[in-house]
């Protein structure tokens, strides 16, 4: 069960500071009136578009992308600290 616990919140962790961060830049991208596209390889992060009166704001599914990889990344850790605390042993003789 702390496996799961450190894979979900690792990936809400992740997934909320990546959308807080693409979403600011789409934002700051509107505001001035220009386009944007932000993609990790072929997986798009978010897209701006102008079009004629209107600016249209896509968010792609790189954001699911990286946050399951926040996940792992997270549970890789926790796995890691787990197995460094439990092979302490008293050394004393």
């Amino acid at each position: 069960m702390w496996a799961l616990k450190a894979f979900l919140l690792g990936a809400l962790a992740v997934g909320a500071l990546a959308y807080a961060l693409v979403a600011t830049l789409a934002l700051t991208a509107q505001a001035a009136g220009h386009t944007l596209d932000i993609a990790l390889g072929p997986l798009l992060l978010v897209s701006v578009t102008a079009e004629r009166t209107a600016t249209v704001t896509t968010f792609g599914p790189g954001l699911f992308v990286l946050a399951f990889a926040g996940g792992l990344a997270n549970l890789v850790a926790a796995r890691l600290l787990r197995h460094r605390s439990a092979s302490r042993s008293d050394r004393v003789d």
